[in-house]
């Protein structure tokens, strides 16, 4: 769900100044202490260096902020500051870099005072590290601009530096993720197929399959549990199943849930089709699939770790976020009905219509009839994306913005996980857009606010320059 991203600031000087002039440290010192005032009020919290000048302070300061588990660095030219100081520390990192280019005063004018140039030409050190850090081939962000509220555009400053560090919070809790796998990939299904090691040595995502023949999570669910579920349930759906049918369907469903507590698992898959009646799960846990989704857990059907990953991280930030499917295309109105076997955020269903919760007739292999909960995906403007593996080691992320267009009761739809996404984009031009891109089938949608998109350009970049963990 949606937290503060955790920064590592850190100021950078040179140490000629504090031989040569000392008297500048107590103003360099208030400035460092005012900008990071400013970046709390941007929604960050702060994990602060001190002023660093030499190397080995500069390496001090970036281990200190892997220890502290930050999400990023933001960088602060207090002056000039050469870059063979630092740029060895922040090319040994994995950490994504923000760097301000901002100085003390909003004007420099032909009458301004002659001992502020020493104070207001920290731009020229931004530019000596950006080029020794592109040489290196280290990807960084750079936000330029007077980063004081005397300026207009502060407002404007400080929402991009929010969004490049909520990205930046995506990316981390991507490369953080522990996914449950039940059942194995669906066989024959190859553009989420990535090897659980090269996802691990590349993302960093952690596969953890559960033993289809341990029915301790199965047998430890009681009845009062149970009992508890149904009530929860029936306040907030239209129960339309038989109380054994729930029953039975609840007793896997909260299995699952003890399972991903005790293994702290951000995000699950299953593949329907290793549902059995001779296994730990005898029914497919459509229910608990929706119903994961809309208490932050991340989910993707058929044995796709690599989405049920992007749909956890995604959902760190953005707090209306769903598994989803393209199905089937309306070329006349130029949308694009979006569906899936029976899972989806149920907390994204349309608010006219109370989801209803019933029996599905599973036709797919030796497996009991699940229980489902069903409604239409809600209006709304909305981001549509992918995670998608474009070579090995290399991902990228396909988004495109639209809506999701109001769907009538009269729906025909209403039997099936339902929603009608309209691109922005021809129809054409985006199905041409997305192919090319080699969007996968499994994808994440996002409703939207208005730094929704900027955010998800950002961790575009981010997920673009990342590359093998081991590399």
């Amino acid at each position: 769900m949606k937290r503060k991203p955790k920064v590592g600031f850190l100021p950078l000087y040179v140490i000629t100044y504090d031989e040569s002039t000392p008297s500048m440290r107590a103003v360099v010192d208030r400035h460092v202490a005012e900008v990071a005032g400013r970046l709390e009020r941007c929604g960050l919290e702060l994990t602060t260096a001190p002023v660093c000048r030499l190397k080995c302070e500069f390496e001090q300061a970036v281990q200190a902020f892997e220890a502290a588990d930050v999400d990023l660095i933001v960088t602060l030219h207090a002056a000039y500051s050469p870059s063979l100081e630092s740029v060895d520390a922040l090319c040994a990192t994995r950490l994504p870099l923000l760097m301000l280019d901002t100085t003390y005063n909003y004007e420099f004018k032909p009458y301004s005072y002659a001992d502020g140039m020493l104070y207001n030409h920290g731009i020229h050190g931004v530019m000596d590290l950006c080029n020794l850090l592109r040489r290196r081939g280290r990807q960084y962000e750079i936000i330029a601009g007077f980063f004081n509220e005397e300026n207009p555009a502060f407002g404007t400053l400080c929402r991009r530096v929010s969004c490049f560090a909520r990205a930046c919070v995506v990316l981390h809790e991507l490369e953080h993720s522990r996914v449950g796998l039940v059942g194995e990939p669906f066989d024959g299904m190859g553009d989420f197929r990535v090897p659980f090691d090269v996802l691990r040595d590349t993302v960093g995502i952690e596969t953890v399959h559960y033993d289809m023949q341990d029915f301790s999570y199965l047998n430890s669910v009681t009845q009062q549990e149970i009992d508890a579920e149904y009530q929860a349930d029936s306040e907030r759906f239209d129960m339309r199943i038989d109380r054994k049918t729930y029953d039975f369907s609840t007793r896997v469903s909260l299995a699952v849930r003890k399972w991903m507590q005790d293994q702290r698992l951000n995000a699950f898959s299953m593949n329907f089709k290793a549902a059995r009646r001779d296994t730990a799960f005898p029914t497919m846990p459509f229910a608990e699939a929706s119903l994961a989704m809309s208490r932050g857990i991340g989910y993707a059907g058929e044995g796709d770790v690599l989405t049920a990953a992007f749909t956890s991280a995604l959902m760190s930030v953005f707090p209306e976020v769903s598994f989803t499917e393209i199905f089937c295309p309306d070329w006349k109105d130029g949308m694009l009905f979006l569906s899936h076997m029976g899972e989806y955020n149920v907390a994204l269903s349309n608010p006219e219509r109370r989801p209803v919760m019933s029996k599905k007739d599973f036709v797919f292999g030796d497996a009991d009839d699940p229980a489902i909960v069903l409604a239409p995906f809600r209006p709304g403007r909305v981001v549509f994306l992918s995670l998608n593996p474009v070579s090995d080691n290399r991902f990228e992320i396909f988004a495109a913005g639209g809506s999701m267009l109001y769907t009538p009761n009269d729906n025909q739809q209403n039997y099936v996980v339902s929603g009608w996404f309209k691109p922005d984009q021809a129809l054409p031009e985006f199905l041409e857009a997305y192919s090319h891109a080699g969007g996968m089938h499994h994808a994440a949608l996002i409703y939207a606010d208005a730094d929704t998109e900027d955010i998800v350009a950002a961790l575009s970049r981010l997920v673009e320059s990342r590359g093998a963990r081991n590399g």
